[in-house]
Order: C-alpha cells, then structure tokens, then sequence
C-alpha cells in the first residue's frame, strides 16, 4: 500500500441532501459532479462529464494521508454512470429489472429500481403495475399490498405518490434518490 494526499469534501446542499467524498482530487470532482448530474443540479442538460457544474461552497475540505486502496480503480473511473448502474439492472421493455437478486429488503429495492428508471430510462415515476412487474421479474417477493408496503416510504419523505388504486404512481424524492443512488453504487461495486 501506498501513502498518498488524500483530499476529503463535504457539502450539503439547501435542500438538506449531503455529498461527502474521499480520495484524490480527480476522484472527487468526479463523484461530485456524477452526483450532481443525476440529482439534476449539474447546470442543465448539456453538463459534459468535462465540464464541471457549479456547486455549493464545501462545508468541510480537510487533506488527510491515510493509507488504504482506492474505492475505484482506474479502469472503473472512467465508466459513466450508467454503465454502472447497467451492472446491477437491465432494461426489459419499459421498465428495468435486478440482474442477480439483491440481498436487501424489498423497500429498498424498489427505491433502487425507480432510481434506475431514472438514470436509465429517463422515467421520473413509474406506476404501481410496473414496479410490481420489475419486482416479480427481479424476483422480489413482496410480503403484501405494494401501496402498504411503501406507506413507510412515503411517510419518511423518500417516495412520492400520485393516483388511486391501478392507476398509481410512485416516484422518488430528492433525499429518496440520494439514498436509493448510494444504495446502488454499493450494489454495483459488490
């Protein structure tokens, strides 16, 4: 192992959603700015992985040295992220299914499904008959009614929901998709 300058970033945006990262400078600013990308606040729809979008002040910037292997390698840095997140999803039709069964519960699993819609097909919700579809083609089993499942959810600000009975939808929150994005960053360096 080797010593090396390690910087450490925290921030929090108004909104009460937190970024904190580790590493070197590169590493870093990249991870920040994949964040704010897929949180929407990259500066528009035409951020290049080049360009840097702007971003709140830090709270925290501290150098440390500390030894211990990087989180990334170099190789896996250079992958955008949606071909991370195609590591642990697969697109089927109009909605995205786990390719290996997750070892998480099934809340947290359908948080990261919605969010995989979101990066992957640009869907911001997707309705109650789609997500128990994903769910049973992920082989998820839900231990009861979908929209009681997810009462916990919606009650904690994480998921939203729109409609009534088959015509329901669900989508998620900003400080649900920055859970349910560090959720499947996890699941796809597993």
């Amino acid at each position: 192992m080797t010593t090396e300058n390690n910087l450490k970033i925290r921030f929090r945006l108004p909104n009460g959603e937190e970024f904190e990262a580790e590493g070197s400078q590169e590493f870093i600013e990249y991870q920040r700015n994949y964040f704010l990308n897929l949180i929407g606040k990259g500066g528009g729809n035409n951020t290049s992985a080049n360009q840097i979008p702007s971003a709140p002040a830090p709270v925290v910037v501290t150098p440390t040295v500390k030894e211990q292997q990087p989180l990334i390698t170099d190789s896996e840095s250079s992958l955008s992220p949606v071909r991370l997140w195609e590591r642990i999803l697969r697109e089927e039709g109009n909605i995205v299914v786990f390719r290996k069964h997750p070892k998480i519960s099934p809340q947290e699993a359908i948080s990261v499904l919605l969010a995989g819609a979101r990066i992957l097909l640009q869907k911001q919700s997707c309705s109650a008959l789609e997500l128990s579809r994903a769910c049973k083609l992920s082989a998820i089993n839900l231990p009861g009614r979908l929209d009681r499942l997810l009462a916990g959810e919606i009650q904690q600000g994480l998921l939203s929901s729109m409609g009534t009975k088959r015509s329901r939808t669900y989508s998620l929150t900003e400080s649900g998709f920055t859970k349910a994005f560090v959720l499947g960053e996890k699941l796809a360096h597993l």
